[in-house]
């Protein structure tokens, strides 16, 4: 499920105890859906469309999280990324100063 937004997934679910809960929904009711059409009889044809329907109305929810922590999880990844970047370049030559001086 939306591969182009893995490393934010990831992101999420490790911060966001409501996204955690959606997406492990999402899975429940996609392993029950998959054993339900498994079984390939037609009287549970209605049980999977009903299953198929929350599973869309769990993944336009996955989406609409996705889409708002979006801009969120940039900015703390450029942060994340200019920390990086002060503790490679100017943290040792403040390091090496302050230890000569």
């Amino acid at each position: 499920m939306f591969p182009e937004y893995r490393d934010q997934i990831e992101a999420l679910r490790a911060s966001d105890r409501n996204f955690s809960r959606l997406y492990d929904k999402h899975c429940a009711l996609d392993q029950e859906v998959q054993q339900l059409v498994a079984r390939k009889t037609n009287d549970l044809q209605t049980d999977i469309e009903q299953l198929k329907k929350q599973k869309l109305a769990v993944k336009e929810q996955i989406y609409a999280l996705l889409q708002n922590a979006a801009p969120t999880l940039a900015l703390k990844q450029y942060k994340n990324y200019l920390n990086q970047e002060w503790r490679e370049t100017v943290a040792p030559t403040a390091y090496r100063a302050s230890a000569v001086g």
